[in-house]
């Protein structure tokens, strides 16, 4: 091979080489997408002087 075909060659190699690491990073990252959110806590204000949620209601 001439040096123009084996630079061709390394080139197409390195492209293929890269498309597959890319691959494998997408489906990482689809994978990780459909995992279930958990919410683990959650806080509220009430306004007014209200100190719970049934003084809110009255």
């Amino acid at each position: 091979m001439t040096t123009s075909s084996e630079q061709l060659v390394e080139a197409l190699r390195a492209s293929l080489k890269e498309n597959e690491r890319l691959r494998q990073h997408q489906q990482r990252l689809a994978a990780s997408a459909g995992e279930p959110v958990a919410i683990v806590g959650m806080g509220c204000r009430f306004g007014g002087g209200v100190d719970s949620v049934a003084g809110l209601w009255d």
